[in-house]
């Protein structure tokens, strides 16, 4: 059997990342399987293991992605400002719910909020009371949203 050109398998590469991102932005991260990876892909869930062994894996290459997205809709000047960009967000952007929602696939555990906090500008211990603030909005509104 002939060997894949690297082209191709940069593409097919490509088209997993992408439909992993599609999966956990607008579906949520329960989706997130090889199958329907493979699916959306369209390709093999073997296909899929040539270029990611683990899911874990897939992870960490989607991960820096994701959390971009989150950034995107947030406004980092000040606490108060951060606050209401997360509000508006949660309130009304699904992607950045299912992101907030499925947390875990978004910041590296290692990390935490911890890279979050740093990012806000203004009084650290402002910015850490209204981190926490926020994410107890999350949790109380993203539920009721769906």
């Amino acid at each position: 059997m002939p060997r894949v050109s690297q082209e191709v398998a940069k593409q097919t590469r490509k088209r997993i990342i992408e439909s992993a991102i599609k999966i956990v932005t607008l579906e949520g991260s329960k989706h997130l399987t090889f199958s329907n990876i493979a699916k959306k892909a369209d390709i093999s869930r073997s296909g899929i293991n040539c270029h990611f062994k683990r899911k874990e894996d897939l992870m960490d290459e989607i991960r820096p992605v994701l959390a971009e997205r989150v950034e995107q809709a947030l406004d980092f000047s000040s606490p108060d400002n951060f606050f209401q960009s997360w509000r508006n967000a949660v309130d009304n952007d699904r992607m950045f719910r299912n992101l907030i929602a499925n947390l875990e696939y978004v910041i590296d555990g290692k990390t935490g909020t911890a890279s979050l906090i740093e990012k806000i500008q203004g009084d650290k211990e402002e910015v850490i009371k209204t981190t926490y603030m926020a994410i107890g909005y999350a949790v109380i509104h993203i539920g009721k949203a769906g």
